[in-house]
């Protein structure tokens, strides 16, 4: 079982899956038209995972916009970290987000699992920028 690194674009999420580290990482945006072609080899991967997964593990999910169709396959990826959690109580995950439409769709997401996610306001640093 090899890691995966997947650099993100415009419309692929950065993916990281170490094994080693115990980091599952979905950031960025996620608007693929065929999802299933991108998202299945990682809801494989988190399958194979589960078997002999780290004593914790550490899921962040740091997606700013999805499409529908990817939403259907965060639906699925929270369903096998359930799995994961049921294993291995140390899982954390945890749902990043910066506005309320990201947010309720983890809501969504952590009551149709049943799962425990850990919401987390992304801040705005704007201001930290602002030079004179």
């Amino acid at each position: 079982m090899e890691n995966v690194y997947i650099e993100g674009n415009d419309k692929t999420p950065t993916v990281i899956l170490d094994k080693d580290k115990g980091l599952i990482e979905f950031s960025g945006r996620s608007l693929i038209e065929d999802s299933e072609k991108f998202y299945l080899p990682l809801v494989n991967w988190i399958t194979e995972y589960i078997q002999s997964p780290k004593e914790e593990t550490i899921i962040n999910f740091k997606l700013e916009y999805f499409n529908t169709s990817c939403s259907k396959w965060l639906i699925t990826i929270v369903k096998q970290l359930k799995k994961l959690y049921e294993k291995a109580p140390n899982t954390s995950i945890n749902w990043y987000y910066e506005d309320e439409d990201v947010l309720e769709y983890g809501e969504v997401i952590r009551e149709l699992v049943d799962v425990p996610i850990n919401m987390i306001p992304i801040e705005d640093d704007e201001d930290d920028d602002f030079e004179i």
